[in-house]
Formats: C-alpha cells, sequence, structure tokens
C-alpha cells in the first residue's frame, strides 16, 4: 500500500465541520482482495484491536464494522476505522470516518477526525503497519507500543491545558480562535477586533503587572503597603545571609529561589537549624538569590481571579506516598508515576512527580533519601510545596471561600495590576473571615495554570477557560467582524468585487480575497488566484479590516476547508458542472455538496443568498440556519413568489426590467438594470444575478438603499474596477472584449450577453484547461464554434498534466464537429501570439472576444498593437 498524498483539514470541510485528515492511498493489488477473500486477516485484526469489533460503522449499531469485515470490505476502509481506534486507545478523542473510491481503481479517499496532525497522521502509519504485518502473517504485533507512540506525539504537539480550555471555551461560543505557531499563543476574534491569549496572559496583561509579580520581594512590598497579609522575610544572597535571617526571623522558615517558578525549588517547613543545615547542603547552585520567610501553618490554597472577580479556588495538597515496609520512595514514587492522570509536564490532569534535587532536597531535611524504605503504612511527603508542577493535588473549594478572603484575593490582584492572577495563599480555614496574624498571601502569579480548577482531583470543575474567553469578549460580535463568503461556479469574484464597493466607506475597512488578488481597502497585498483559506487567514489576521468579503473557491476548500468555522453571510451564486473528475469530486451532485458547505456554516443571526434561478442553489435552503434570501432575474420564480407571500426579503428583477426589493410582503423598486453599468445596460443576465446578490448581502449590513443606488451607478466594468470581468475596449473601429469565462457556463452567459452587439463577425480567442475531463473541454469548444465565425484556440502555460498541443487538438475536433468549418479554426498556442492573431485577422466593425488566462498577456497586446495601428490585410 502506498500513501501518495496527505491533507490536513483543519476548517469546515466536504467531510465534516471538525478537522479532518485526507488521504490519497493506493491499495494496489488489494484492490482484488476484499476482507472476506483473506484467510485469518479478520480473526487477527479483531484479537489485535477488539473494540474494532465494537464500532458501528455506516451500519449505524454497534457491531457493523465488523459485519462488513465478516461480508467483505477493501483495505482503505479498514485503516480508515483502524486510525480512528488507535486515536482513541491514546486517549485522543475520534469519532467521524468515510473512505471513499476514486474513480482509478485501487484508489481511495481515506478520512478521518484527529486532534493533532502529528499523532492523527502517526495513528494512520500505525494502522498501515500493523496491517501489513497480519497480511504477512507476522505473529507478534505490539500494537501498545503504536499506541505509546501515538499518545507521545499528541502530548508533545497538543496545546497545553490551560490554553486548551480557553481554545475549547472560544470554539463553543463561536468565537473565532486559531493557534499561533507550535507554541501556546492563540489569536481570539478577527480583524480590527481580535485579542491574543498565551497560557492564561492576556493582550489586555499590564507587562509591568507580569513584571511586578514575578519579583517577589517587590511584590510582597506592594501587597504590605495595601495593607494586605504577607509573611515576613528577606532576601539572602549566600550562605552566610541565609543563617542570619534564620536567626532574626526565627523557626518554622520557608526558603525559596528569588525568581523561582511552578514551585520548583521551595522547601517549606523547617523546623530547626539542623534541618535548615541540611537544606542548605544541597541548594541549586545556580541559584544567586534565596527569599527566607517564616513559615504560616495552615493549608496551601490556589485563588483565580479574572477582571475582578473570584472564578475558582483549590485546596492544594503537596505529593505523597505510603510505605509498605518493603519498597523504596523512588519506587513508591515510580509507581505513583504510572498513574493514567499523571504524565508529563502538563499534559495530563496531574503531573508526574519529579524524581529531581527538588525531591532529594525536601527529603534530606528529614534525613531520609531516595532509597530510604519507609514503614507499613508510613505517609511520606515527598515535595515541600503543594504545586501541581511538582505533583501535588488540587480539591476544588470555591463555593467554601468566605468573602473576606474573596475581597482580600481580588484586592492582591489588582495591587499587582493583573487582569488575571492566581493568588498563594496560606489559612486554616478558607471558609472563616480573614485573620491576618494567622493568614498570608504567598505569592501572586502572572499566567497562572488553569487546569487544577478544570480537572480537580475532587470537587467540582470550573470552567476558568470559559470565564477568561467572556471577560475578553461578552459576546461573539464583540469578538468577530462581519464574514460574507462568496462561492459558486460562475460569478464569485464579480459578486465579491461588488459587495467589496458597496461596504467600502471611510469608516468601514472591507478586507477582500478573489481570484486576483489579497485586497485590504484599496492596498493590495497579494496577487494571483487567493480564493483559498490561506489568503482568506491573511485577511482575518489584519489587524484593520471592519469586514471581510471572500471568495471561496472549490479548490481550497478541498485542499484545506474554509478558513472560518462560521460566517455571516452566504451566498451561492450557481452550481454547474466545472473540474470535475479532480479530488474525488466526480459528479455534479459532488459539486453541489462541496459548494453548499457555505450555506451550512451560515450564523442563525446570518443571511443565506440564494439563486433561485439556480434550482440545485434554490434547494440550500433547506441546508442553512440563517434567513434565506433569494435573488431571481424572474420576477415569476415561484421561490421567488412563495418568499415574497411569507414576508421573506428577496431581490428580484420585475418584467419591465427593474430590480425590486420585498420585506414583509411589501415590494419596493430599487432601480431600472439599464441604469446599472454592470448589467451592460441591461443586456448582461449573468452580471444582474451577480448585481442582485451583492445588494442583498450589503444591505444585511445596514447599507442604506440610497447608498447602493450610488454605488452601483457608479461601479464600471472597466480594469480598474471589474479586471477581466467583461471589459470591453474600442480600438480602430473594432469592439474587443475581455473576460475570464473558463467553463461551459460562463461562456453561454458571455456570448448571450454578446448576441446583442451589432457586428460583422464574432472571432474567439478560448484556452481548455488541461485539468478539466475531455466531456467539459468538448462542451466548452462546441459553446465557442456554435457562436463564432472565427476561433483561435491558444493553449495555458500550465498545461496541467496534458501533454503540448492535446488540448488544443480536442477544442478543434470538438469545433468542427459543432459545425466550425476548419479553415476557421486556428491554433496558436502562445496567449499573445493568439491575441495578436485575432487582431490580424479582424476587420472593422467586428468583435473580439478575448478569454483569458493570465492578464499580463491582455496588457501586452493592447501595448503592442497600440504601436502597429492597423492589422495585416
Amino acid at each position: 500500500m502506498k500513501i501518495n498524498r496527505v491533507r490536513y483539514l483543519k476548517g469546515p470541510n466536504y467531510f465534516a465541520y471538525t478537522p479532518t485528515i485526507c488521504i490519497e492511498l493506493d491499495i494496489g493489488e488489494l484492490e482484488q482482495k476484499p476482507s472476506d477473500s483473506i484467510p485469518g486477516f479478520n480473526e487477527k485484526l479483531l484479537k489485535a484491536l477488539p473494540n474494532l469489533g465494537s464500532h458501528t460503522c455506516s451500519k449505524g449499531y454497534r457491531g457493523g464494522f465488523a459485519e462488513r469485515l465478516r461480508k467483505g470490505t477493501w483495505m482503505g476502509h479498514i485503516l480508515e476505522h483502524m486510525a480512528i481506534e488507535l486515536q482513541n486507545l491514546a486517549g485522543i478523542e475520534a469519532i467521524r470516518g468515510k473512505t471513499i473510491m476514486m474513480e482509478k481503481k485501487g484508489l481511495y479517499y481515506v478520512t478521518f477526525d484527529y486532534q493533532e496532525p502529528h499523532s492523527g497522521l502517526q495513528a494512520f502509519l500505525a494502522a498501515k503497519d500493523i496491517a501489513e504485518a497480519i497480511l504477512n502473517g507476522e505473529k507478534l504485533i505490539k500494537v501498545q507500543s503504536y499506541v505509546k507512540q501515538i499518545e507521545q506525539l499528541y502530548y508533545k504537539n497538543k496545546l497545553g491545558p490551560s490554553t486548551e480550555a480557553i481554545f475549547k471555551a472560544a470554539q463553543a461560543k463561536d468565537i473565532p480562535v486559531e493557534r499561533m505557531g507550535d507554541e501556546s499563543l492563540l489569536r481570539l476574534g478577527t480583524g480590527a477586533r481580535q485579542k491574543y491569549v498565551q497560557a492564561t496572559i492576556s493582550s489586555q496583561t499590564s507587562n509591568i503587572a507580569v513584571e511586578n509579580s514575578c519579583d517577589k520581594a517587590l511584590t510582597k512590598s506592594i501587597l504590605r503597603g495595601c495593607g494586605l497579609p504577607v509573611p515576613e522575610g528577606e532576601v539572602a544572597h549566600s550562605i552566610e545571609d541565609i543563617f542570619a535571617s534564620a536567626d532574626r526571623l526565627g523557626f518554622p522558615l520557608v526558603i525559596k529561589p528569588y525568581n523561582g517558578r511552578q514551585g520548583q525549588g521551595v522547601i517549606t517547613h523547617i523546623k530547626n537549624k539542623d534541618e535548615l543545615f541540611n537544606v542548605i547542603n544541597c541548594l541549586e547552585l545556580h541559584v544567586e538569590k534565596y527569599i527566607i520567610e517564616r513559615h504560616i501553618e495552615g493549608h496551601d490554597y490556589r485563588l483565580l481571579i479574572v477582571n475582578g472577580e473570584l472564578i475558582a479556588a483549590s485546596l492544594r495538597l503537596p505529593p505523597y506516598v505510603i510505605g509498605n515496609g518493603k519498597e523504596t520512595i523512588r519506587s513508591l514514587i515510580e509507581k505513583e508515576n504510572c498513574n493514567d492522570l499523571r504524565g508529563e509536564g502538563h499534559e495530563k490532569p496531574m503531573s508526574k512527580i519529579p524524581l529531581t534535587h527538588t525531591v532529594t532536597c525536601y527529603l534530606e531535611k528529614s534525613n531520609r533519601m531516595l532509597d530510604t524504605i519507609p514503614n507499613q503504612g508510613e505517609l511520606v511527603q515527598v515535595v515541600g510545596n503543594a504545586n501541581l508542577s511538582t505533583g501535588g493535588k488540587a480539591i476544588d473549594v470555591t463555593d467554601q471561600v468566605h468573602p473576606t478572603i474573596k475581597n482580600m484575593a481580588v484586592a492582591a490582584a489588582k495591587a499587582i495590576g493583573l487582569d488575571i492572577a492566581g493568588i498563594d495563599f496560606i489559612c486554616e480555614d478558607i471558609s472563616k473571615p480573614i485573620e491576618h496574624s494567622r493568614t498570608a498571601i504567598i505569592e501572586v502569579n502572572a499566567a497562572p495554570g488553569i487546569r487544577m480548577h478544570h480537572y480537580p482531583s475532587e470537587g467540582k470543575k470550573r470552567d476558568v477557560g470559559r470565564a477568561i474567553v467572556d471577560y475578553l469578549f461578552p459576546t461573539r460580535e464583540e469578538a468577530a467582524i462581519p464574514i460574507i463568503a462568496v462561492t459558486g461556479t460562475n460569478g464569485k469574484t464579480t459578486t465579491t468585487r461588488l459587495i467589496h464597493y458597496f461596504l467600502t466607506n471611510e469608516k468601514t475597512k472591507v478586507g477582500m480575497t478573489n481570484s486576483d488578488g489579497v485586497y485590504i481597502g484599496d492596498e493590495v497585498l497579494d496577487h494571483g488566484d487567493c480564493s483559498g483559506p490561506v489568503s482568506a487567514r491573511m485577511v482575518l489576521a489584519h489587524p484593520e479590516v471592519d469586514i471581510a468579503v471572500l471568495e471561496t473557491a472549490r479548490g481550497g476548500i478541498l485542499r484545506e476547508g474554509l478558513a472560518f468555522r462560521k460566517c455571516d453571510v452566504g451566498i451561492i451564486t450557481n452550481v454547474s458542472e466545472d473540474h470535475l473528475g479532480r479530488d474525488g469530486i466526480d459528479t455534479l451532485d459532488d459539486l453541489i455538496k462541496l459548494k453548499r458547505l457555505v450555506a451550512e456554516v451560515v450564523m442563525k443571526t446570518g443571511y443565506c443568498v440564494l439563486n433561485a434561478d439556480d434550482p440545485n442553489v434554490a434547494a440550500m435552503n433547506a441546508y442553512t440556519d440563517g434567513e434565506v434570501i433569494y435573488t431571481s432575474t424572474d420576477a415569476t420564480q415561484p421561490h421567488v413568489k412563495a418568499a415574497i407571500d411569507k414576508g421573506c426579503k428577496v431581490w428580484y428583477v420585475n418584467e419591465k426590467g427593474v430590480i425590486c426589493h420585498s420585506a414583509d410582503g411589501v415590494s419596493h423598486p430599487f432601480m431600472d438594470c439599464t441604469m446599472v453599468p454592470i448589467t451592460i445596460s441591461g443586456m448582461a443576465r449573468h452580471n444582474i444575478a451577480n448585481l442582485l446578490q451583492a445588494l442583498a448581502a450589503a444591505e444585511t449590513q445596514g447599507i442604506s438603499m440610497e447608498e447602493l443606488r450610488r454605488k452601483a451607478v457608479t461601479f464600471m466594468p472597466d480594469t480598474n474596477l471589474s479586471k477581466g470581468r467583461f471589459n470591453l475596449k474600442k480600438l480602430k473601429e473594432r469592439t474587443i472584449i475581455i473576460d475570464y469565462a473558463h467553463n461551459e457556463a460562463g461562456l453561454k452567459a458571455i456570448f448571450e450577453t454578446v448576441s446583442a452587439y451589432n457586428k460583422n463577425h464574432l472571432i474567439t480567442v478560448l484556452a481548455g484547461p488541461g485539468d478539466r475531463i475531455d466531456e467539459e473541454l468538448i462542451r466548452l469548444s462546441k459553446v465557442a464554434a456554435i457562436n463564432s465565425d472565427l476561433f483561435i484556440i491558444k493553449e495555458d502555460d500550465d498545461l496541467r498534466g496534458r501533454e503540448p498541443l492535446e488540448v488544443a487538438g480536442l477544442l478543434q475536433d470538438a469545433a468542427v464537429e459543432a459545425g466550425l468549418q476548419k479553415d476557421r479554426i486556428f491554433i496558436e498556442p502562445n496567449e499573445l501570439d493568439a491575441f495578436i492573431k485575432a487582431w490580424e485577422k479582424s476587420q472593422p466593425g467586428d468583435l473580439l472576444l478575448f478569454f483569458y488566462t493570465d492578464f499580463e498577456y491582455v496588457e501586452k497586446f493592447f501595448e503592442k498593437v497600440s504601436t502597429n495601428p492597423l492589422p495585416k490585410k
């Protein structure tokens, strides 16, 4: 079996709304060997992965997949289920999968859920290895080693628990959120409304407040100055200073690094000089300054403050082991670290107890070592603090916090200046009023971990991630700029440009992606076909964008999925056969499903603009949560009439050629079609359709009818506002029209428009994209041949897998078959040469129709012919 290609579909996609891996798999000779024909395979597979027997598969009931195995299924489908199961065994949630047979025998698209790409791919590679081992007759298959590898990759590359909690909370609130880079930085929101979070430090957090909290002596000074309880203590720079401070402060004591973090190097409850001497002998040599404090008897609590409110409180317990009279402390710690709830660092609810200098130092305080064997039932505390990072446990006590202690914690966070803070606090009983002489704030932490609150060892879970998201963005509207997504087969670019033009004003900066670039206002950030998710994310990430208008093409959706989980306005212009036979989109129904994705992700509070003249598009009304707005060039269209009767919003053209809009059952005239330049005096019905959808979308964003009328009559179909879309030029008594139409439906719309022009002859210059199936190319050529007097065939620079002149020959044969005489068909492979050939063949009064691939050749053509005023006779 061979993997040809791997795609990570991060956003909503053809297969699912969740992140999906899509693997193009060639199963080779196994295409002839379904599972029921391979002796012993099913039994060995279910023995290696017993839980596969409970998979429902498409049958919809437990054991459905096992039934498919017995009746015979193919290896791509089997690997799909194995990859899902291996992720589940590694503790990774994965449920959905789908395997699609491609047109070429033996090729499959295998798709399944993933949470993190490295572990997701490894699950498939492991599935492939295990299946091949069974096929090769290997007896010993170490499934657990594969599971461990997948688990390690997952925890190595996934978000940390605090950041992950914020990520999930944002998603649950429909707030756009994206991981930036490989660490713990998140961007929440989009455009001009975006904010950042790293761990639990937000873009609202004061830098000086973080600096204050990191300086423990300064923190104590600030808190003491506010009258808040802190332990008496001093800073020590040497061993002599430590002993001198101990003499002044008296025992019991706590010693900790001046700039320590996560409880590392903290030794508590040092009762006398002998214990202090033992501690000093094992202090970290690289630490230059220590803080010596009076030890306060009581329990260790963490209080979590967000924006001046107590969100959660935990009682923290230091890690301990219980002796059995046989095993050493080291062995008991290693056994406890095998607990499934414990992991490396912050990957699981509890951290492993570190077998480090911190443990050794604490044990030496009481004359113990890691090799000491505790008595039966003896409880041995192994670390001097209760920090989760050093293996401690947490019990939720949020509901027990006394108001005076709550007020103390809030005041401490405000005194340091932190919007999100973890207050470490010692007292006997957190449910009783504060006693300043018997309580103390030990630390005020910036970037406090919230794992203990989301996954307490005991007690109620507290959704601190949600509290942080609520603080940053009380509503989705405050986080997300409006997104208008435009998809369809034809008209996407023109519709996108019109919406961009309608929405732009001195107060609103509109970001736009389309098939010729990325625009922020009037500034061009990128050139070329920018109708995919990479370009869309560029707009959504730009800090000056107030609203995004995104052309959303099929290729980008298939490569990566959508760049957004939800949109405010979804527009589907039309759907016709185009690009079939690629990437698993083989039929018109497949293409409809793909384009329908934009309708499916419209917000409940949003709008779905559907072209009612296309029955396949009109039927998408059943697949959207948004309010449907129909558009139509025909007032008698059944969907339009029904929508008007129901009081829905509709934009349509009446029998007199007047654009109308209807709402609440009342219709109002907007303006005559012929008054709008983009309609080419009302002849370009495809542009009328585009205009209606753009007007409908812009009106949902609060643009007044007066403003829409003003903008509609000033949007010119020229190279400034509508480059490459029915651009018309007059030159030496000839009319030249430049357009990008490159499929059958697009060509028909253009020829229908130019049919009303007075002309002697129509000369068409056209290429056939090499990635289209032959049937599409033949239909394309026949449309051009039937409508043209001369047909000049060019070739794209990128042949897209075809041989030179292969497509040109196909187009020529189809044109002859359509009835165009062969002496009226010319093949001129180079695009610029083809345009010049058309010019040379033209006479005054002719209309030249240039369907271009690269607009640069169009510009070069006009430069060249301007210096050569008359074509050759």
